[in-house]
């Protein structure tokens, strides 16, 4: 099985009940889904994504800021370099020059990025190219990242309206990639897990409380249970040997995280 990885940055589950998402909403009523996971703390952008990616604590992978050049331990092995090991195809599609690091080098086979702050919808141009290559070159793992969400947070505070209409553009966003998969014959080749890195509240996402800590967690695509409310204990660090199982390749020795039931075939 292919998959996607989609990374709404700063979403709220408060929100998205809030805001207008029928394409999320696809996606809940036909597949597994938890508005409870948690992140991990420090609840900053490129530790969490380092957490995501090489299902670690922070603590363990060893990268505590938003560093432009973090020095992972030696344990932290990516869900891109290890399903590149097992010589799966890789792509990533982001706006944020820091996620450059969340592979080694060789790794990926296609990465686009956009500077989010010199583009006007930033999520869309984003969603357009990945649909672009994932309809002409079919990778194994997709990474998409939207930022619009975080922006708005930081800007004009969680849960504004602003904030709100974000979320509603990172759904219109997805839209674009679920449109294209229907329309070239390849939904049913990709299982798709959408989720949040962190929330928010006020203006910043820096401290342990639940509307910073509690995130969304989506899987949509062939073999997910539909209808399915997930009940258990769902965290970020669950997202990658989530993803390995659904690519069929084991999880790493180091990965501290474990499959998300009902979500691998």
């Amino acid at each position: 099985m292919k998959t996607i990885l989609v990374i709404i940055d700063g979403c709220r589950p408060d929100g998205l009940e809030q805001a207008t998402t029928p394409n999320i909403d696809h996606m809940i009523e036909n597949g597994a889904h938890t508005l409870n996971a948690s992140t991990v703390s420090p609840s900053i952008t490129l530790p969490v994504h380092f957490s995501i990616f090489t299902s670690l604590k922070p603590i363990s992978h060893n990268v505590l800021s938003n560093t432009g050049s973090p020095s992972p331990s030696t344990d932290a092995r990516s869900i891109i370099d290890v399903a590149k090991d097992f010589g799966k195809k890789t792509a990533a599609f982001y706006s944020w020059e820091h996620f450059r690091n969340l592979s080694a080098p060789g790794s990926l086979d296609h990465s686009h990025f956009i500077k989010s702050c010199s583009v006007e919808n930033c999520d869309v141009e984003i969603a357009q190219a990945a649909a672009a290559y994932l309809t002409s070159s079919s990778p194994d793992f997709c990474f998409v990242y939207f930022e619009g969400t975080d922006i708005a947070g930081h800007k004009t505070g969680w849960m504004s309206k602003e904030y709100l209409d974000a979320i509603e553009m990172a759904d219109t966003a997805l839209g674009i990639i679920l449109g294209e998969l229907k329309k070239t014959n390849l939904s049913d080749s990709y299982t798709i897990i959408l989720h949040s890195d962190h929330g928010g509240m006020g203006h910043h996402h820096m401290e342990n409380t639940q509307e910073v800590m509690t995130i969304p967690w989506l899987a949509f695509g062939p073999g997910v249970r539909a209808k399915h409310r997930i009940t258990e204990n769902v965290n970020i660090i669950d997202t990658a040997p989530t993803l390995a199982g659904l690519m069929g390749i084991p999880a790493h020795h180091t990965w501290q995280g474990r499959a998300v039931s009902g979500v691998n075939l």
